[in-house]
C-alpha cells in the first residue's frame, strides 16, 4: 500500500485543476452573495433562513462537485489509456482504486472546507446584522452539519466508485449514482409513512416489503441531513451523530471495497 499515497496526491492536484471545480466556486460565491437579499424575504425568520440556504447551497455544489470529479476520474484515465502506465508501474489495481478514492476524498474534505466558510460567512453577516429576537445561528449545530455533509458526499464517492469499477460509460456511472441519490434521500421517509399507514390508503405487504429490503440495501443519506437542526438550533444527541458516521465509514468501505474487488478482474481493451 506503499503507491497509496502518490496515487491520492496525483489525484488530488488533478481535480483542483479541473475547470468544472472553478466553475462551480464561481457559482458558490454568488449563490452565497444574495443569501442576505433572500433571507430577508422572511422578515421573522431571517438567520434561520440564511442558515437553511448557506447550507443548502454548500450540500448542492458539493454535490456536483462529487459527482462530476467521481464520474471523471477512472472514465479519464480509462481513455486516455493513462491506466496501464501505471499499472506497469508495480500498482495494484487494489491499491489504484483506493489511492483515487482517498485523492477524492481530500478534494471532497478541502472543498467543504471553503464552501463552509462561504456559508459560515454568509450566515454570520445575517446574524450580526440582525436582531437577537429574529433569531441566531447554533455554531456548533452549523459544524455538525456541515460535518455530516461531508461524509456523505465522501459515502456517495464510494458508490460513484463502485459503479465505475464495472461500467464503461460514465454518462451511464453519473446517472445510476444519481438514482442512488435520489433513492436515499427519501427511503427513510417513505418506509417510515408505508409503516406508520395513512389513513385511506390501501398498502401492499409485497410493496412494503420492497422499501423496506430497499432501506437496507441503499444507502440512507436522509440520515446525515442537519440542516433543519442547524437552522432551527434544535438539540442533537449523540446517538443521532455516532450511529450514522459508523454507518457511512462502513458503507463506504464496502463499496470501496466490492470496487476494488470488481476492478481486480475487470478487462481493459
Amino acid at each position: 500500500m506503499k503507491h497509496l499515497w502518490p496515487i491520492a496526491k496525483i489525484t488530488f492536484l488533478e481535480g483542483l485543476r479541473s475547470r468544472v471545480f472553478f466553475g462551480l466556486f464561481i457559482v458558490a460565491l454568488l449563490l452565497f452573495s444574495s443569501t442576505y437579499t433572500l433571507s430577508y424575504l422572511f422578515p421573522r425568520d431571517v438567520v434561520k433562513v440564511a442558515v437553511d440556504l448557506s447550507l443548502a447551497i454548500t450540500s448542492l455544489v458539493g454535490l456536483i462537485l462529487t459527482l462530476f470529479l467521481g464520474t471523471q476520474l477512472l472514465a479519464k484515465d480509462l481513455e486516455r489509456r493513462t491506466i496501464h502506465m501505471v499499472l506497469a508501474k508495480a500498482v495494484s489495481r487494489s491499491e489504484y482504486v483506493v489511492g483515487k478514492f482517498a485523492g477524492l476524498s481530500l478534494i471532497i474534505v478541502c472543498s467543504m472546507i471553503v464552501l463552509g466558510g462561504f456559508a459560515a460567512f454568509a450566515s454570520w453577516t445575517v446574524d450580526l446584522l440582525t436582531a437577537d429576537q429574529y433569531g441566531v445561528v447554533h455554531w456548533p449545530t452549523f459544524v455538525l452539519a456541515l460535518s455530516m455533509m461531508t461524509l456523505m458526499l465522501m459515502l456517495l464517492a464510494s458508490v460513484i466508485f463502485f459503479f465505475s469499477s464495472f461500467v464503461s460509460s460514465t454518462f451511464l456511472a453519473l446517472g445510476l449514482t444519481l438514482v442512488i441519490y435520489l433513492i436515499g434521500q427519501s427511503v427513510e421517509e417513505l418506509k417510515h409513512f408505508l409503516e406508520t399507514g395513512a389513513e385511506g390508503v390501501a398498502i401492499s405487504p409485497v410493496f412494503l416489503k420492497i422499501v423496506t429490503g430497499a432501506y437496507y440495501i441503499f444507502p440512507n443519506l436522509a440520515a446525515f441531513n442537519f440542516k433543519t437542526q442547524a437552522a432551527h438550533g434544535l438539540s442533537v444527541s449523540l446517538s443521532d451523530v455516532v450511529w450514522p458516521f459508523l454507518y457511512g465509514v462502513f458503507y463506504s468501505g464496502v463499496m470501496i471495497a466490492s470496487a476494488a474487488w470488481i476492478f481486480r478482474r475487470r478487462e481493459f481493451t
